[in-house]
């Protein structure tokens, strides 16, 4: 399995954990839900072509869900409403996501683009 696509799969699982302690909100186990399928996909991508694929679902469904609200979330943070302290979670996972997605059209191969 890519070390890139490990590490990423269990920060957003982790993440996913620390988010819902912090909060008390089930959605936060939506992160660790992507994660599993990001780490579920980087299994798959040694054999299937497709589970390089499936990595970067994961990465879209935290980037849709939590891009979405991004405005509102800022809002809230430069008027007080909210606190960075309760904020950083969603921010980390999206800014993680994002990086992972550059990276999968950067520098992610498949092991058949490798090998030749």
């Amino acid at each position: 399995m890519n070390s890139v696509v490990l590490v990423y799969g269990a920060l957003l699982v982790a993440l996913g954990v620390v988010g819902y302690v912090q909060s008390g909100s089930p959605t936060s186990f939506i992160g660790s839900a992507a994660g599993a399928i990001a780490l579920v996909g980087g299994y798959l991508m040694q054999s299937q072509a497709w589970g390089k694929w499936l990595c970067l679902a994961g990465a879209l469904v935290v980037l849709g869900g939590l891009g979405a609200r991004l405005p509102g979330l800022l809002q809230k943070l430069s008027s007080g409403e909210e606190t960075l302290g309760g904020a950083w979670v969603r921010l980390a996972m999206l800014a993680l996501s994002l990086l992972f997605a550059i990276y999968f059209f950067v520098g992610l191969k498949s092991p058949s683009e490798s090998a030749s």
